[in-house]
């Protein structure tokens, strides 16, 4: 089968990703999200003939597309960013704002940072602020603050494999499963780094929160294997109040190309 180039993406290398560990407060709100290249590509099963979970006009099959991607992120190297937004205006881009932001070098090596206010500690979901993880491959280190405390506290915990970490690889699988739920979407070959990937635009979804939602789209860019590189999705939820406008996107950068140093608080408190 002869594939036509139909799209060019501009991949933009994010530069410099350690400003954002550590910070107190989400970063500034940004609108563009550009994945990095994938230095690999793992031939596509014959029964899909496109990439795992896709036919050429639809998302024939979520949940092989969810497990194609947690293969092709298992032992890689990244950056994963996640972000949300939500707005009451009527018109105008909806911001975006770092939500999640993992530093990935392997499966038990990553520090990660969550504005997620709700986090899993020993006694469940607790309410904390400023809450990171370091894992050097043996140990993990949690450190938080309970919401109107100063000082920080610190757990050692199990390791855990960054494709089973709640905030990391569970996340990006939730977030697949979730939005790419649609009806029908339209596939089309794009050229990234001059390999083919699928670039998917879906409205119809099947899988709508319990207030009326409309004006959904769905856009991803997905890699042969079935790498989700890039997710980005917008709707309006109309409730009791005003209706709201969601926006919510992750993006995976410097793929292959990503190493993690210890933060300084864990230097300090060893």
């Amino acid at each position: 089968m002869r594939w036509r180039l139909l799209v060019a993406l501009a991949v933009v290398l994010t530069a410099g990703c350690g400003s954002l560990f550590g910070q107190q407060s989400p970063g500034p709100a940004t609108d563009t999200l550009t994945p990095a290249p994938v230095p690999e590509v793992t031939p596509t099963p014959e029964r899909w003939g496109i990439a795992p979970g896709l036919s050429g006009n639809s998302v024939a099959d979520v949940d092989a597309l969810v497990t194609a991607h947690r293969a092709a992120t298992a032992g890689r190297s990244y950056v994963w960013r996640e972000r949300r937004g939500t707005t009451t205006r009527s018109n105008g881009t909806v911001p975006l704002f770092d939500r999640t932001v993992a530093k990935v070098e392997s499966a038990t090596v990553y520090r990660v940072w969550t504005g997620d206010e709700r986090v899993r500690l020993r006694t469940g979901l607790t309410n904390v602020a400023n809450y990171t993880e370091y894992a050097d491959g043996t140990d993990r280190i949690v450190r938080y603050r309970y919401v109107g405390w100063r000082d920080f506290e610190h757990q050692r915990r199990h390791p855990i494999d960054a494709t089973a970490h709640r905030h990391i690889g569970v996340s990006a699988t939730q977030a697949i499963e979730r939005y790419l739920a649609v009806e029908s979407a339209r596939v089309a070959a794009v050229g990234v780094d001059d390999r083919r990937h699928y670039e998917i635009v879906g409205r119809n979804w099947t899988r709508p929160v319990g207030d009326r939602v409309t004006n959904y789209t769905v856009t991803a860019v997905v890699s042969t294997d079935g790498f989700v590189r890039s997710l980005d999705v917008s709707y309006t939820v109309h409730s009791l109040g005003h209706p709201r406008r969601v926006r919510y996107a992750f993006a995976y950068e410097r793929v292959g190309n990503t190493t993690v140093d210890p933060p300084v608080w864990d230097t300090e408190e060893n």
